[in-house]
């Protein structure tokens, strides 16, 4: 799956095309190699069927909905990497993305170094989630929304 020079291919799947070149321009300057860009899951499918990437960075909620197409793409390709990206990271978002099968879960706010870092830690077999969100889930009541404070 990776390309001959030794770098991880990248799948961006994003409905935002400056969001979508941020990320080429971050996982390039990282070491990736960025084999496909597509702005909806559909299109998604689609390209990592053909491309067989090492990992697919996914909008949550992109059109088509990034955390069905993590399961599809997991079913037809149980070897590529998945990651989820959202807006804004919160604890229901975040136990959707480990129920999809994700192996990790970012929002797309966080500094270039982190999200690399973690991109790696996930091509290399590894999770990466924020893990004070799952936590949180699990202490709460409810099993899913954060536990009323005071």
């Amino acid at each position: 799956m990776q390309s001959e020079g030794g770098k991880p291919r990248a799948l961006i799947a994003d409905d935002h095309p400056i969001i979508r070149a941020a990320l080429r321009d971050d996982l390039v300057e990282g070491g990736f190699e960025v084999c496909a860009e597509t702005a909806t899951g559909g299109e998604a499918l689609a390209a990592a069927m053909r491309e067989r990437p090492d990992i697919c960075l996914l909008d949550m909620h992109m059109p088509g909905d990034g955390v069905r197409f993590v399961r599809e793409i997991r079913a037809r390709l149980p070897a590529v990497r998945l990651v989820l990206l959202t807006a804004a990271a919160d604890t229901q978002t975040a136990l959707e993305a480990a129920r999809a099968g994700a192996h990790g879960y970012a929002a797309k706010g966080e500094g270039r170094e982190r999200l690399l870092e973690m991109l790696r830690t996930v091509v290399a077999g590894g999770v990466s989630y924020p893990w004070q969100l799952l936590l949180d889930a699990l202490r709460s009541p409810s099993g899913g929304e954060p536990a009323p404070s005071g």
